[in-house]
């Protein structure tokens, strides 16, 4: 069933700003929670006139409109919380190296929610490889509760921050896998995989031989040099079909992204 929000597929091409979308609000039929629109409207914002924005709930919905995400606001509190966790436990634990509530806003929340645009359904049973603090598995649990999620990290300090996320904001249907996602170590049937920032393509593949089913989905979400990644790679001799790729920059900023999506075919 695709997404209700959406009207028609986001266009795929060169780097540029991600296409205009304007969905109506409120959920679709499978619990999604994200309504975003890519081109975010140009407004006074105190974090271009000299001042900052002051973190809280108001200034991170603030951040994600002027990135181009619009979320209803029981999600955007929880997006709120997370970010509340990651903050208090970051610096004991290096979670991440990005400080600044602009930063984190734009590259992690608006980073792993945009995705959302041009994805019209999730694979149900999911695993996010290489999750680190949780990104992009979390924001994308969030935004599609309905999706049944396994965030895959071998750090001790990082399992613990994420085991501690789930109970505390009572996710479900979220768990972690701690330990190095191998074709021997990861044996639990999934469809779809999604992985941020972790490694070249070519490695990722292998680790899913004995997980990913025949007719799942990779989404990579990458950064500029993706095009030249795929230039020299060949996904038939993992057996795997390239499907979609969406070369995009977040709104209103010079972050350029892709999201690459291939199926599973032997």
């Amino acid at each position: 069933m695709a997404n209700s929000n959406w009207s028609k597929k986001p266009a795929k091409g060169s780097w540029g700003k991600a296409p205009s979308r304007m969905p109506a609000r409120g959920a679709d039929a499978l619990g999604s929670a994200f309504v975003p629109h890519m081109k975010a409207p140009r407004t006074e914002f105190p974090l271009f006139n000299g001042k900052r924005v002051t973190p809280s709930l108001a200034g991170l919905d603030k951040l994600l409109h002027y990135y181009g995400v619009e979320l209803q606001e029981e999600t955007l509190k929880q997006i709120w919380e997370y970010h509340q966790l990651l903050r208090a436990n970051n610096e004991d634990q290096d979670l991440t190296r990005l400080n600044a509530f602009e930063t984190m806003v734009e590259r992690h929340y608006a980073d792993c929610t945009l995705i959302n645009a041009f994805v019209e359904k999730w694979p149900a049973r999911m695993i996010d490889v290489g999750s680190g603090a949780g990104f992009p598995g979390i924001p994308l649990k969030i935004v599609n509760p309905n999706i049944n999620l396994t965030l895959c990290e071998p750090r001790p300090n990082r399992i613990n921050f994420l085991n501690m996320v789930i109970e505390k904001m009572g996710l479900k249907n979220i768990d972690v896998f701690g330990h190095k996602v191998t074709s021997r170590s990861m044996t639990i049937p999934v469809d779809g995989v999604i992985s941020r920032a972790f490694e070249l393509m070519e490695k990722t593949f292998p680790r899913l031989q004995n997980s990913l089913k025949v007719g799942g989905r990779v989404f990579f979400m990458k950064g500029p040099a993706a095009a030249d990644e795929l230039k020299t790679l060949h996904p038939e001799d993992y057996g795997y079909n390239l499907l979609e790729k969406h070369f995009y920059t977040i709104p209103n900023s010079t972050q350029e992204r892709a999201l690459v999506i291939f199926e599973r075919v032997r």
